[in-house]
């Protein structure tokens, strides 16, 4: 049994992975480890920076000016016209032109491959360099093309030190993406522990990578997990039950729903219903059975047939006939079938209210029933319990015209004919 909600986990997924509008300025890195940072600055001063040539430097700086002034398409053409002859110049305006394309709509392969012919010049300064690997790796995966993300991101990491705890969630990301799940689980976890707020999206990868891999019980522990992070999320106490069920740890999943309930998470009809079932499951029908009923008489259960026929199915198995009998009648009314309304009489006669059960039985036969000796034989046994010899024995004589019940009903003839006769009536 696997009831999970999986359309939930993709849209979750889909959005672990949030692309803006890239900006042109250098990026900063506040992830870089404290006992990395000497090596970070010695890394920077070893590459050094250049400047650029008085030509380009003159034209790159008017770009900015009309770029600063929102005028990006123009900015663009004039860094489009320009001929940059030196390795520096060319991996600059490259960078540039790139930067401004991954801002811009649909361009995220000319995007890409500026970056890489500014990233392969190998010529850029330390940040700009680390920041040009990094949007690569976000293009990338943008564009889906995983392993080349995931190229980038590792080259980032190797590059700069840093350690961005989105860029391990995206790496987990590419790797869920590319089917390889149990790859995805080691950057996931490294995403968590570097992530100062707790993000829900690692935990959602993990989760998913064991459910792919069919590791239900891992699966079922990286839920907890998450709602034991965020017990303010409706979606993973649901979520979580929902594992249990699919596992078979039925007491687990009613107490997760349970204490869902509770607290006002229970939003929609399957969730309610869902409680129901494991209240029934767990062998406690009757409240099973007043979830059902308040939530059908609020509107959230929809009224029909099915659910009040389930609804008076689970009364009669915690044995409250009457309740039962009451809703086997708003069922057989809303559906116009004679076999609820049958039903309905055999609660009513579990409770010896005969002469209500007779009407019932008697609303059967007028709706149709597929076995008529039965509700005969029941009608006989409701007006025997009442001494009304002369409509007992009538039924019973109808009974034994219907084949199904003819050998039964004739047991029954004899003995109603000698009861009546002790009662002093002659049939």
């Amino acid at each position: 049994m696997r009831v999970t909600n999986m359309k939930l986990i993709s849209k979750l997924l889909a959005a672990s992975l949030v692309f803006g509008t890239y900006a042109v300025s250098m990026p900063s890195f506040a992830d870089v480890p404290s006992d990395q940072l000497e090596e970070v600055e010695r890394r920077k001063k070893e590459r050094g920076g250049q400047v650029l040539g008085t030509r380009i430097g003159k034209k790159i700086g008017a770009a900015y000016e009309l770029f600063s002034e929102e005028k990006v398409k123009e900015a663009l053409e004039m860094l489009l016209e320009l001929e940059p002859k030196g390795a520096f110049d060319k991996a600059y305006v490259n960078r540039f032109i790139g930067n401004m394309y991954a801002g811009m709509e649909g361009k995220a392969k000319e995007a890409i491959d500026r970056l890489k012919k500014a990233e392969a010049a190998d010529e850029l300064p330390f940040n700009d360099h680390a920041g040009t690997l990094k949007l690569l790796a976000d293009l990338s995966l943008q564009e889906q093309a995983y392993a080349e993300a995931l190229v980038y991101y590792r080259k980032f990491i190797d590059f700069s030190l840093d350690q961005d705890p989105n860029v391990y969630l995206r790496m987990s990301n590419a790797l869920y993406e590319m089917k390889k799940y149990e790859e995805a689980i080691k950057p996931a976890r490294r995403a968590i522990e570097l992530f100062e707020t707790p993000n829900q999206n690692p935990y959602v990868i993990i989760m998913a990578s064991y459910y792919e891999q069919k590791k239900y019980k891992e699966a079922t522990k990286a839920v907890e997990e998450l709602v034991k992070v965020f017990p303010e999320e409706a979606k993973w106490w649901t979520q979580l039950g929902s594992f249990y069920m699919s596992t078979e740890d039925f007491e687990r999943g009613l107490s997760t729903f349970e204490l869902a309930y509770k607290q006002g998470f229970l939003e929609t009809e399957t969730q309610v219903k869902q409680l129901a079932q494991l209240y029934s499951t767990n062998g406690i029908p009757f409240k099973s059975a007043q979830v059902q009923e308040k939530h059908i008489k609020s509107g959230l259960i929809s009224e029909s047939k099915q659910s009040l026929s389930v609804l008076a199915s689970t009364y009669r198995n915690a044995k409250e006939f009457l309740k039962a009998a009451e809703y086997y009648a708003k069922a057989g009314k809303f559906a116009d079938d004679g076999e609820l309304y049958k039903d309905q009489g055999n609660m009513l006669l579990a409770i010896e209210r005969n002469s209500e059960a007779v009407k019932a039985f008697n609303l059967a036969l007028d709706k149709g029933v597929k076995r008529k000796g039965v509700v005969y034989m029941a009608i006989a046994e409701a007006h025997f319990y009442e001494r009304q010899w002369k409509q007992a024995h009538k039924a019973i004589k109808l009974a034994m015209k219907e084949k199904n019940t003819a050998k039964s009903a004739k047991s029954w003839e004899a003995y109603i004919r000698e009861s009546a006769e002790r009662d002093g009536v002659n049939l």
